[in-house]
């Protein structure tokens, strides 16, 4: 299907350097993959810091905001991708460095396996590689989701729901975060199909991104995994783990982001802001022969 999507862009910039001198600067793209329960909007402030040099695009990944009822109606990570695909080829929005959050990153591998001419690079933030999503987190999140209201009075009653309930604070305050007013006095609702939530989380269970990325590594495709080092969904000791396993490929850099949990895009935007930019413009060097 294609995707409902926002879109930040230097249309306007190009345009006027254009009329100044004559060229046009080589776009930039970056493809921006919200994580479970969000929507394109969640990457405003992100692009805010962005779009005056890079083309950003935030689709609503299917049963999310503007992208909900797909047909077939199934959410594993190959009918993520798909949708991906259609979208990026409907809006011409390709090479494209990817980066995906959380369930973003199962979505923007799928992605690169489809499409690996498309995919420029990958920033994968906070999501393990194998055992679904973050294995036994996955679990208590999929029951969590089974027990929330389709709306609550306030923002505040939710908020309190949330906190006796969630499994991770992060990933509560994600949820508020996506949450909207009903136009009904303060009651909100969110923007997500919590059913295909749930289906999401199960077939993701034991879907392992593992050969994947050894593929990614063995075409010196960019990777770049990042792990909040205070998060529970991708434990320490998990990203130990796979920054051994995948130690031989040169391309593929773990990097851990000290004081940011699972919410690492949002707590600590500047941060992965000032990395994109550092690692965008070092490969366009290499490619450059520069």
């Amino acid at each position: 299907m294609k995707l409902s999507f926002k879109q930040w862009n230097t249309t306007q910039r190009t345009t006027e350097l254009e009329s100044q001198v004559g060229t046009s600067p080589r776009s930039r793209r970056i493809l921006l993959l919200h994580g479970l329960g969000g929507t394109g909007s969640l990457w405003r402030p992100l692009a805010a810091e962005l779009e005056d040099e890079c083309d950003l695009l935030a689709p609503d990944q299917r049963g999310h905001g503007g992208s909900q009822n797909p047909s077939p109606p199934t959410y594993g990570p190959l009918d993520y991708g798909k949708d991906l695909v259609e979208t990026l080829d409907a809006l011409n929005f390709h090479p494209t460095w990817v980066l995906g959050h959380s369930m973003g990153v199962r979505s923007a591998c799928a992605l690169a396996y489809l499409k690996p001419d498309w995919v420029q690079g990958l920033v994968l933030v906070d999501m393990g590689l194998g055992g679904g999503a973050g294995g036994a987190f996955g679990r208590e999140l999929a029951g969590f989701l089974r027990q929330i209201q389709g709306t609550y009075p306030s923002r505040s009653a939710a908020r309190a729901d949330f906190d006796l309930r969630c499994p991770d604070p992060s990933v509560a305050q994600y949820l508020l975060a996506v949450s909207r007013q009903t136009g009904n006095g303060d009651e909100i609702s969110f923007p997500f199909d919590r059913d295909a939530l749930i289906q999401t989380i199960e077939a993701a269970q034991g879907f392992d991104l593992r050969s994947w990325l050894q593929e990614f590594g063995e075409r010196n495709m960019p990777v770049y995994a990042l792990r909040g080092g205070t998060s529970r969904v991708w434990t320490e000791a998990e990203f130990d783990e796979e920054k051994k396993r995948f130690s031989r490929f040169k391309s593929i850099h773990f990097v851990t982001i000290e004081g940011a949990g699972h919410g690492l895009p949002f707590e600590k935007r500047k941060v992965l802001v000032s990395f994109l930019r550092s690692w965008i413009e070092q490969y366009s060097l290499s490619q450059s022969g520069a």
